[in-house]
């Protein structure tokens, strides 16, 4: 899951080359808050989850380890509430 993540933001996001699963993602300026949403969606469609921004502060998306717990707790999509 950390890999899939990683190579995502290396992908999408300028910055992201030398990315490690520790490396803040904000401060750095690799991912702003428009870039969230974007990576929500990849996180949902990749993952088979479902990620309600509202619920989550911008710091549960600061690096890809974060990101990966996130995921871990988030609902499957489809799955009953």
């Amino acid at each position: 899951m950390h890999d899939t993540i990683a190579q995502f933001i290396r992908d999408r996001f300028a910055g992201g080359d030398a990315l490690t699963f520790d490396a803040p993602l904000f401060s750095s300026g690799i991912v702003d808050s428009f870039g969230v949403l974007e990576l929500i969606a990849f996180l949902e469609d990749t993952f088979h989850v479902t990620i309600d921004p509202a619920l989550h502060e911008l710091s549960e998306f600061d690096t890809v380890n974060k990101i990966a717990e996130l995921v871990s707790r988030a609902p499957r999509a489809g799955a009953p509430s």
